[in-house]
């Protein structure tokens, strides 16, 4: 007799239509106020369901489905926000096909890569043609556009620039690490790929690549920024105000492409095993010397052991332990048994 009293009491409480009083709409159940001392256990009779309309118990059910479709997607696109998403910023002259080979190497899909376009900083019909023109400067204001409408829905970016691409990378955050621009929540780490950033005689000589694209151009990129309270190099320390972890990966044999100093606090990695010898090897054959650069200047974008550093730094920034130092590394083992006392 209780069995049945309980399931006729369930029975007689609808899924889906009207709120019924003692209920909480949406997201829970209360229960019922408890029923005076005295008064007789009543239970309300279900609603009528109109001719041709759908059961209650249905709409009930189709309406759970909703609910589950709608928790699913919400889950996904919280899942989708925190999987890393990758901008990339190609060079003067380059396009987003540049990446394709070090993206593959990486396993990423299509849908998790956004390609900055120069358009939005320089005039041209495509994105390579506006590249040729547009300033560092103009570019690094429309890359920080760029990352914070993304970081709307995105909580893990990660940049790759590379050659003048890395300099507008290095300009955008260095604006974030001196306050002229508030920090971005969800930018996480910056990898700036034989980026055309270098100081004195070289950035004067880098600025020269607008007028060729055969010359490695920084958009006018003056690494040494200056106010009242006195000069410093923007890439000393980048990223580290600002909560970006940033990387620099150069091939020093491409010679004139990217920078040559140190600067202080930046962790800085040399391609030194692409399998070619420098560029400066073959000065004295201008056609040789140039073709050289190119190749050892794209090579960042294809080294397996670039592939490796940024994949570990986009998984969690700060864990890249580069393996692209080979030659050095065999050179010292060499070195180590050739002059090893004998025991």
């Amino acid at each position: 007799m209780i069995t049945a009293t309980l399931v006729a009491l369930l029975l007689s409480v609808p899924i889906a239509g009207g709120a019924v009083d003692g209920l909480v709409p949406g997201d829970g159940i209360a229960l019922e106020p408890a029923p005076t001392v005295g008064a007789p256990l009543q239970s309300p009779r279900p609603p009528r369901t109109p001719p041709g309309s759908p059961h209650p118990f249905g709409a009930g059910a189709l309406g759970a489905l909703g609910l589950l479709g709608a928790a699913a997607v919400a889950a996904q696109r919280r899942r989708r926000s925190m999987e890393t998403l990758f901008v990339v910023v190609h060079g003067n002259g380059g396009s987003a096909d540049d990446f394709d080979a070090l993206l593959e190497q990486l396993s990423v899909e299509d849908f998790d890569v956004v390609a900055f376009d120069w358009r939005s900083a320089g005039a041209g019909e495509t994105s390579t043609e506006a590249s040729q023109s547009a300033s560092t400067a103009d570019a690094a204001g429309e890359l920080d556009a760029l990352i914070r409408d993304l970081a709307e829905d995105h909580g893990n970016i990660y940049v790759i620039g590379q050659s003048k691409g890395g300099a507008a990378t290095v300009a955008m955050i260095a604006a974030l690490d001196d306050g002229t621009r508030p920090p971005i929540d969800g930018l996480r780490g910056a990898a700036l790929l034989d980026p055309a950033i270098g100081s004195g005689l070289l950035g004067t000589l880098q600025r020269l690549g607008s007028f060729s694209t055969r010359i490695p151009d920084n958009g006018r990129f003056d690494p040494v920024a200056c106010t009242d309270e006195g000069c410093r190099d923007v890439r000393a320390h980048l990223g580290d105000a600002s909560g970006v972890e940033v990387i620099a990966v150069r091939n020093p044999d491409a010679v004139v492409t990217n920078f040559r100093d140190e600067p202080e606090g930046m962790r800085v990695f040399d391609l030194i095993d692409d399998g070619k010898p420098s560029a400066l090897w073959s000065s004295s054959l201008p056609w040789v010397f140039a073709s050289r650069v190119a190749e050892a200047h794209a090579s960042v974008l294809t080294h397996w052991a670039v592939a490796d550093c940024v994949s570990a730094e986009a998984l969690m920034p700060g864990t890249c332990t580069w393996k692209g130092d080979m030659w050095n590394a065999r050179y010292a083992w060499w070195r180590s048994t050739s002059t090893r006392p004998e025991q």
